[in-house]
C-alpha cells in the first residue's frame, strides 16, 4: 500500500476485532494510529485534531461506520474489515453488554428481550458497512465491502490476517485471544426458537455475512502455491500458541 493512504480497520464489536486491532497497532507509532472504544467519542476528539496532527496519522481502528475516511479528506484510503456469524455474534454481544459499563439496561434483559430490543442485536453489521445509522442498506453494504481491501470472517481468523498481513506488508502477526466473552451460552445451547428469532431480526447479515465470505474465499483462491503453504505453516504455529 502507498504511504499517503489511510489505512482504517472498521472493527464491527464482537467479531475478533480486539485481537485484531492489537496486531494492527503493532504496525505503527502511536502517534500514527487513531483508536478509541466509544464511536461518538472518537468523532467529537477527531474534530479537535490539528492539522498537523491529522497528517501524522497513517490508521485510524475502532467501532467506526463507513464514511469515517471523509474526516481526513482528500486523502486516499482504504479500508478492511471483519464480520461474524451474526447468531454468534448477537450472543457474544448480549453476553459480553451484560457486564459492560454504559449498558445496564441490557443487565436485567433476556437473550429474546436483547434480540427484539437490545442495542447492537439487529443487523448491525450491514447498518456499519453501509454508512447509516438508522436505515441498514444491504446493496450499499455489498457495493461498499468491494471496494475493501480486505474482507475477513471472524471463523477465518487466520486466514484472514495471513491475507492482511500480504496486502499491508506486516510485520508479525502472532497473537495472544483478546476480548473473549466468557461465562455465555455456546450457540448448540441456545433453543432453536431463539436462533430463528434472531436470524429474523438479523436477515440482512446473515446476507452480508454470506456475501463478506464469498468475498474471503475469491482472495485466498489467489494465492499462490506458496503462499498457500506460508498459510498452513502460520496456522500450526498459531494452534500451538491459543
Amino acid at each position: 500500500m502507498s504511504e499517503d493512504h489511510l489505512d482504517i480497520f472498521m472493527h464491527v464489536p464482537k467479531t475478533g476485532g480486539t485481537t485484531l486491532s492489537a496486531i494492527f497497532r503493532k504496525q505503527y507509532k502511536p502517534i500514527e494510529i487513531f483508536d478509541h472504544d466509544s464511536f461518538q467519542y472518537k468523532v467529537m476528539k477527531m474534530d479537535q485534531l490539528k492539522a498537523e496532527e491529522k497528517r501524522n496519522i497513517k490508521a485510524v481502528a475502532g467501532h467506526y461506520f463507513y464514511g469515517i475516511h471523509q474526516k481526513f479528506s482528500p486523502r486516499p484510503f482504504n479500508y478492511f474489515t471483519m464480520l461474524r456469524d451474526p447468531v454468534d455474534r448477537v450472543i457474544s454481544s448480549y453476553y459480553f453488554l451484560k457486564d459492560y459499563p454504559g449498558y445496564e439496561m441490557v443487565k436485567d434483559m433476556t437473550l429474546e428481550e436483547f434480540v427484539v430490543n437490545g442495542p447492537e442485536a439487529s443487523n448491525l453489521q450491514t447498518l456499519l458497512v453501509c454508512g447509516s445509522q438508522k436505515i441498514p442498506d444491504i446493496e450499499k453494504a455489498k457495493e461498499n465491502l468491494k471496494t475493501f481491501t480486505v474482507v475477513g470472517v471472524t471463523e477465518l481468523f487466520n486466514e484472514t490476517l495471513f491475507c492482511l498481513k500480504k496486502e499491508y506488508s506486516w510485520g508479525d502477526i502472532h497473537y495472544t485471544r483478546k476480548n473473549i466473552t466468557k461465562n455465555r451460552l455456546a450457540k448448540e445451547e441456545v433453543p432453536l426458537d431463539l436462533i430463528n428469532l434472531i436470524r429474523k431480526y438479523n436477515a440482512l447479515d446473515l446476507e452480508l455475512y454470506d456475501y463478506a465470505k464469498k468475498l474471503l474465499y475469491e482472495k485466498l483462491q489467489s494465492l499462490t502455491v506458496d503462499e498457500q503453504k506460508q498459510l498452513e505453516k502460520f496456522k500450526l504455529e498459531q494452534s500451538a500458541l491459543n
